[in-house]
């Protein structure tokens, strides 16, 4: 009997042991390496850099060369327009259609399911009527529904748009596979977990973008699951930008964007600093 016990508490131990182990993987894999929480942001104007080299960059930014020919920047809420920002409005898309080809949009369904753009909730989301009417009393611009994108894409049709639902991301990007033609080319949508991928892939998308925002895990977790996608990019605010995340990325051939970038300064910092290759953008001052 004696024995038996001593048997089974051996066991025990090992299998404590064990789970310790197991824990402490895990949580390493996913959640130490998080310090860019932690660091606060280093402010742009204590960089040192080349000032010869960033006046070559503005004049040619300013002459209309992007920087990376390959990977157009991003018009945050469509942009900004008149002096606002985060309007995603038909106003704002018709206004910088002559400066972005790609502009990044934030959706809502609305109660009854239909596609609308905001970013943040309010009770004329409860349905598509009810919003319509908000947007049929607004002057000072028109925050887009489906049925104006619909039109606006089709008088632009080389324009392409990034999603970033703010409710159910699936049945939103669902809903833009079942009503828009083409949609496959026209919209990248932005998946905020791994698990997203498969499902994006499977209605259809060609291109997926993998943004941060809402994603807690470590720069490990991120460059473990980036490498089981094929994704256009990774995108990501600039706490992670200013971690060693995008020299990681790159070494895997992984673009990057950082969002939100409105000076010429931020954005030459970003791209010869930090490497990052890319940026979203209200407007560039």
């Amino acid at each position: 009997m004696y024995t038996l016990l001593k048997k089974n508490k051996i066991y025990l131990i090992i299998l404590i042991t064990f789970f310790l182990i197991i824990s402490f993987i895990f949580y390493s894999l996913f959640f130490l390496g998080n310090n860019f929480k932690k660091n606060p942001l280093i402010s742009i104007d204590n960089i040192d850099y080349n000032k010869k080299d960033y006046e070559n960059f503005v004049k040619s930014i300013n002459q209309g060369e992007n920087f990376n020919n390959k990977l157009p920047i991003i018009a945050h809420a469509g942009g900004g327009y008149k002096n606002l920002t985060y309007t995603n409005s038909i106003d704002t898309l018709e206004f910088n259609k002559n400066n972005y080809d790609l502009f990044e949009l934030d959706f809502f369904l609305t109660g009854d399911g239909k596609l609308v753009c905001a970013h943040d909730w309010s009770e004329n989301l409860e349905s598509f009527d009810k919003f319509e009417i908000y947007v049929n009393k607004k002057d000072d611009f028109k925050p887009c529904t489906y049925k104006s994108l619909l039109n606006w894409l089709s008088l632009n049709p080389k324009k392409r748009i990034v999603t970033d639902f703010k409710n159910d991301n699936i049945s939103g990007l669902t809903f833009i596979a079942e009503n828009f033609s083409n949609f496959e080319k026209i919209f990248i949508p932005q998946i905020y977990n791994p698990k997203e991928y498969e499902e994006v892939k499977n209605i259809g998308f060609e291109n997926v973008i993998w943004t941060l925002y809402r994603y807690n895990k470590s720069n490990k977790a991120v460059l473990k699951f980036s490498k089981k996608m094929d994704l256009f990019a990774i995108t990501m605010p600039q706490d992670r930008a200013q971690s060693d995340l995008p020299q990681l990325l790159k070494k895997e051939k992984i673009k990057t964007y950082v969002h939100t970038i409105n000076s010429m300064k931020e954005y030459y910092i970003y791209l010869k600093h930090y490497e990052i290759d890319q940026i979203y953008s209200d407007f560039i001052n």
